[in-house]
């Protein structure tokens, strides 16, 4: 008998927003220009896409 598992809808929703062409697109320039892991690309696109702001990112001025 098969066990069926649901994903958690986490990662599914991380899985879902890195398979667009666009997010492949993104890592792979990331990893080319910074010099960083596919794991680590990948972290970066999901934070610029959750709008987490970089710890040495200075604040925008409204």
């Amino acid at each position: 008998m098969t066990r069926m598992t649901i994903p958690d809808s986490e990662t599914s929703d991380h899985a879902r927003a890195l398979c667009s062409p666009v997010a492949l697109a993104f890592v792979r320039i990331v990893m080319a220009c910074r010099g960083v892991t596919e794991a680590r690309a990948r972290q970066i696109y999901l934070d610029y896409i959750n709008g987490v702001r970089p710890e040495h990112a200075p604040a925008a001025l409204d």
